[in-house]
């Protein structure tokens, strides 16, 4: 009879703590709605209905957003908003040196600087060995092409006759955008002989850098703009360009119609060295700090991977497979340190 007795209870005290689970469980987080500066790599996700639908379900929280470049985010004033998610490290040690205070930050997402060109740049960059093939990966050799760029090669001594002007490589400003700035950090350091250029090797490496961006001139100031001109535009416009290696993986996915009519023509090419680009989330104050616990929930860091290309702690290393495109590497694996805050300003004040 004691043991029907204690039986029941043990059953009563599990049909109790899985409801009292339940009902917990169900118990939706008071609503949170935050604004901030978004870079435009990222906006692909946060307009995604599985990650606003995600986000408001699991943890009542909707992100508003403004498209900005991470370098004009991180500077002046920062009223009205709750938090910023600029593409760099750098921007968050900016964001220190203005004398802003963060509430909390932390990297979400990497992904690393590439460039893009179409099928017969490749090939005239391969013949005069500045590209190599690796395992179907294109890769640059980043101090050869940076010569070659500084000695103002024309594209037709590449073979190229049909493209105007010399060998450069399109970006955003270094000053307003970070795929651009980046740009600048590895092109510095290719100058450099490929080593990292602090505050005495950056005198000699900035005349060059002077010279290329005067004959690059206009430039974009949001990486996202500057892909979307690079496929509407074509090989004549923008032979070769610096960006991010999630964007064509996000467009494979978002229009995968136009990309399936492209995708043997537009190449993807990693720089030997490149520099990751690393998302850090600033939030402002402690509303915003939601945010981050929501991009760092596991389903959202897959799902970042997985639709929209972002490298994360939970996926993109190794399973490159999941992108039905030609010459995406694995494994990131050449990478370079940039050089540190002071000479970037300096480098950036060069090139303004």
């Amino acid at each position: 009879m004691k043991e029907r007795v204690g039986g029941l209870i043990i059953l009563l005290v599990v049909i109790v703590a899985a409801g009292a689970y339940s009902f917990f469980r169900g118990i939706q987080p008071d609503p949170v709605e935050v604004t901030g500066l978004l870079g435009g790599e990222k906006i692909g996700l946060f307009e995604s209905e599985d990650f606003k639908t995600y986000i408001k379900d699991e943890y009542g929280l909707t992100m508003d957003y403004r498209k900005a470049g991470s370098f004009d985010m991180v500077q002046g004033s920062l009223e009205g908003q709750d938090y910023l998610f600029p593409a760099s490290q750098l921007a968050g040690e900016l964001f220190k040196k203005e004398g802003h205070q963060a509430s909390r930050t932390d990297i979400v997402f990497n992904t690393p600087v590439v460039l893009y060109s179409r099928k017969p740049v490749v090939e005239a960059l391969e013949k005069e060995g500045l590209v190599s093939q690796r395992e179907g990966v294109y890769y640059v050799h980043m101090e050869k092409l940076a010569k070659t760029i500084a000695a103002e090669t024309p594209w037709k001594d590449l073979g190229l006759p049909q493209l105007y002007g010399n060998v450069l490589v399109d970006t955003t400003d270094p000053n307003k955008s970070n795929s651009g700035n980046m740009f600048l950090g590895l092109l510095a350091n290719a100058l450099n002989g490929n080593r990292v250029v602090d505050g005495t090797t950056a005198p000699e490496v900035i005349p060059d850098l002077q010279k290329i961006y005067a004959l690059i001139g206009y430039m974009e100031s949001s990486s996202a703009d500057m892909f979307s001109q690079f496929l509407k535009q074509g090989m004549g416009s923008y032979p070769l360009i610096a960006g991010y290696e999630n964007q064509l993986l996000e467009f494979s996915k978002t229009d995968p119609d136009v990309y399936q009519q492209i995708k043997d023509q537009v190449y993807i090419l990693y720089p030997e060295p490149t520099v990751w680009s690393s998302h850090v989330y600033i939030a402002l104050n402690p509303e915003a700090e939601r945010g981050l616990e929501a991009l760092k929930d596991p389903k959202i860091q897959d799902m970042a991977w997985k639709n929209h290309g972002f490298r994360t702690v939970v996926s993109g290393t190794g399973s490159s497979g999941l992108y039905e495109i030609p010459g995406l590497a694995d494994d990131i694996t050449q990478v370079m340190p940039m050089p540190d805050i002071q000479t970037m300003l300096t480098l950036m004040a060069a090139v303004e």
